[in-house]
This record gives structure tokens, sequence and C-alpha cells, in this order.
């Protein structure tokens, strides 16, 4: 057995042409990732809060190694979600997975250094002994998440999903996960509905309204939503057929089991 002691480590390297990084600049993106960090594990089940360490800092363009308290491969899950939701945005081609519209904002706000004279670009690596993923960052990220977040389409439709998140800050709000973008979608909802929307959480609900979409059609929020709590599906082995007799009184299990 290995006596060595997991580590989960995210690598960031900040660009500057002229190996000077303004210091706002470095503390901006440190608290923007961070913040994204934080967001990402609190849609994990096990909503743990995990504190993030600067554990090794260098001058010059700007290198830092922020290491995970948590050790466990949840944290590594994490930070892959937030690397590949770098890269993702800085291709342009759509929102990032897992990222809710409060996180694209906050990874809009964390690449405003790149548009300082002689600041070029952000690498980040997320490593896990000995597996890594990494994505570098240019200024064309910003312009790219500021286009994804442009409605360009609504329309009466209905998304089916988990009931994750509820903010009762104005406007109140709660985010349904929908699978096919991946993605938490938003949707306000009145006062009133509180205590229902609480029963809801962490249950799968359809919700019906005017979607708004991206230019890519991925959905951003949902207007004047109306939620339907959907019932557990039965198990199979509890479904009863067209001949209920058809096993000889056993459960579906043991038929099987006895079939030659």
């Amino acid at each position: 057995m290995s006596d060595l002691v997991p580590s989960t480590n995210l690598d960031l390297k900040i660009g500057a042409s002229r190996n000077m990084v303004p210091a706002e600049a470095f503390a901006d993106v440190v608290k923007g990732i961070v913040a994204i960090l934080h967001d990402l594990q609190s849609a994990n089940p096990s909503k743990r809060q995990v504190t993030w360490y600067v554990t090794d800092l260098r001058m010059g363009s700007i290198e830092a190694t922020i290491t995970a308290e948590d050790l466990s491969a949840e944290s590594f899950k994490v930070g892959k979600e937030f690397v590949r939701g770098l890269q993702t945005a800085e291709d342009g081609r759509s929102l990032p997975e897992y990222f809710s519209l409060a996180n694209v904002k906050r990874l809009t706000r964390l690449a405003r250094p790149l548009s300082i004279p002689g600041v070029e670009y952000i690498e980040v690596k997320m490593s896990m002994n000995g597996t890594s993923v990494e994505a570098r960052a240019t200024k064309v990220i910003k312009t790219n998440l500021e286009k994804l977040q442009i409605p360009r389409r609504r329309s009466l439709g209905s998304i089916t999903g988990v009931l994750d998140t509820i903010s009762t800050r104005a406007p109140a709000k709660f985010q349904v996960l929908d699978p096919v973008s991946r993605r938490p979608v938003s949707c306000e909802f009145p006062e009133s509905q509180v205590e229902s929307i609480k029963d809801a959480l962490s249950r799968r609900v359809t919700v019906s309204g005017v979607i708004v979409r991206n230019i890519n059609g991925q959905p951003l929020r949902i207007e004047g939503g109306q939620f339907e709590i959907l019932e557990v599906a039965p198990l199979l082995t509890n479904l009863v057929g067209i001949d209920p007799d058809y096993t000889d009184g056993l459960t579906l299990p043991d038929y099987f089991d006895h079939i030659d």
C-alpha cells in the first residue's frame, strides 16, 4: 500500500509580457477562481465546503499553487469542472457545463485583467496524483462569454431536471439542473411559493414557461415558470403485468432464478 498522501492542486499562471502583473489583477483572478470552485462544490451531492489554500507563489509572470483542504477525489472533480469550463469559454462554442449564470458572470469578471496592457493569458492546471487537466484563457474569453449571455430567442417550453438551489434574495429564484445542457437554469418565483418550492428541493420537477435561450440554443432562464414535482418511478420488480399469476406467486428475481 502506498504511503503517499494525495494532494489536489490547482496551478495558476498569469502571463505578462514584462514579467509584471498588477496586484489587483492577481487578487481578482484568485478571488474569482475560489468563488467558482465553492459554487461548483455546493452543487455536488455532499454539499461540503472546501477551503483552498495558497501553498506556493512565484513572482514575475505570477505563478501560484492553490491546494484543497479536502483530499478526496470530489475536490479534483470540481477542479476539473472549472478548468474545462474555462477552456469551453475560451473556445466560445457554448456556455460551460455545470456553470450557473452566476458562475458565468464570475468567469467574465475573472477575465477582465486580460484587457490590461501586458497581461497576455491565464493558465490553469488541475492535478491529483499524476492525473491532470489544463486550459489557457486569452482576452477573447470575455467577448465569448458576453456574447453567450445575450438572450436571442424566447419560446414556450419546459425543462425536466432536479430542483437544485433556492435563493430567497430578491428576486427569489430556484435552479433546475437541465440534463441536456448540463447547466443549472434559473427561474424566478413569487414569495407565496416558497414553502412548496422548499418541498421540491432535490426532487425531479418539470418547469414550464417561457424559456430564454442564447445564440447556441442553450437555456439561460425560465420566465413565468410553473413547476410540477414528478413522482419517483416504481421499481421494475414492483410492477404488475397483464398476468399477475404468470410467475406462480414468485417475485421477478426469484422467478428468473428458477428458469432453466
